[in-house]
C-alpha cells in the first residue's frame, strides 16, 4: 500500500540527444554582466548550433520562440559579439546570419577596462557594472581558494604533481594552468577538479 501512494518521477536522462549545452563560465560569470535577454538569445544560438558550433537561426525565430522583440535579439547579438563569446558573419542581404560559437579562451576577461570600453560603446551604467565586477570577483575568490585547498589535500601536492592529460599543471593568479608538453604558452585550465591527475615526483 505504501509503494502505490509514493510519487513516481522521472530522472533525467542524459543520453537524451534533444539537448544542449551552455558553459558554466557563461551562467556564472557573463550572464550577470549581460542581462538576461543576452542569455535568452545565447540559450538558443547553443540550442541550434550543430557539432562544428555554427548556428544560424534567423532574428524572427529566435525573437519568436523567447517572445520578445526584434531588437533585444539584435542588442544581445551585438552585446555577445563585443564580448567574443559569438562570431556573426553574413551570409548575403536575403540569407540567415551565420554564427560561430566561440571557445571560452577567445572571450573578453572580465576586468575592469573591457567593462568600461563595453559601458562606453553601449551607453551602460559603468557604477552598476563595478558593483557587479566587485561582487564577482569577492565569489570568484573565495570558491577558488577553497577549490584550491581542496585539491591540494587530496593531491598531497608535497608528494605529488598535477597533471592534465600527460601535461604538468601549475596554480598561479589564483587559477590552474596546464603546460603543453611542446613547451608553448601556458593554457587557462577550465576542467573539473576531477579531471585533475596527481602523480609521485620523479
Amino acid at each position: 500500500m505504501e509503494e502505490d501512494n509514493q510519487e513516481k518521477f522521472e530522472i533525467r536522462d542524459l543520453r537524451d540527444k534533444n539537448r544542449f549545452v551552455v558553459d558554466d563560465k557563461f551562467l556564472n560569470g557573463y550572464a550577470r554582466f549581460l542581462g538576461i535577454y543576452c542569455v535568452g538569445v545565447y540559450n538558443s544560438l547553443c540550442r541550434h548550433a550543430n557539432k562544428t558550433q555554427k548556428s544560424w537561426p534567423s532574428i524572427k525565430r529566435i525573437a519568436q520562440e523567447l517572445d520578445v522583440g526584434r531588437n533585444k535579439v539584435i542588442e544581445s547579438i551585438k552585446y555577445l559579439e563585443f564580448w567574443r563569446i559569438i562570431k556573426k558573419e553574413r551570409l548575403g542581404l536575403k540569407l540567415t546570419n551565420r554564427y560561430s560559437l566561440l571557445s571560452k579562451r577567445c572571450w573578453k576577461s572580465l576586468e575592469e577596462a573591457n567593462l568600461k570600453e563595453f559601458s562606453e560603446v553601449y551607453h551602460i551604467n559603468f557604477g552598476g557594472l563595478q558593483d557587479k565586477l566587485q561582487e564577482f570577483t569577492t565569489q570568484t575568490s573565495i570558491v577558488r581558494k577553497h577549490n584550491s585547498k581542496e585539491i591540494q589535500k587530496k593531491g598531497d601536492s608535497s608528494k605529488k604533481k598535477p597533471y592534465f592529460k600527460g601535461q604538468q599543471m601549475r596554480f598561479s593568479r589564483n587559477k590552474w594552468w596546464v603546460l603543453p608538453n611542446d613547451g608553448g604558452a601556458w593554457l587557462e585550465f577550465a576542467g573539473l577538479e576531477k579531471d585533475i591527475e596527481w602523480k609521485e615526483k620523479p
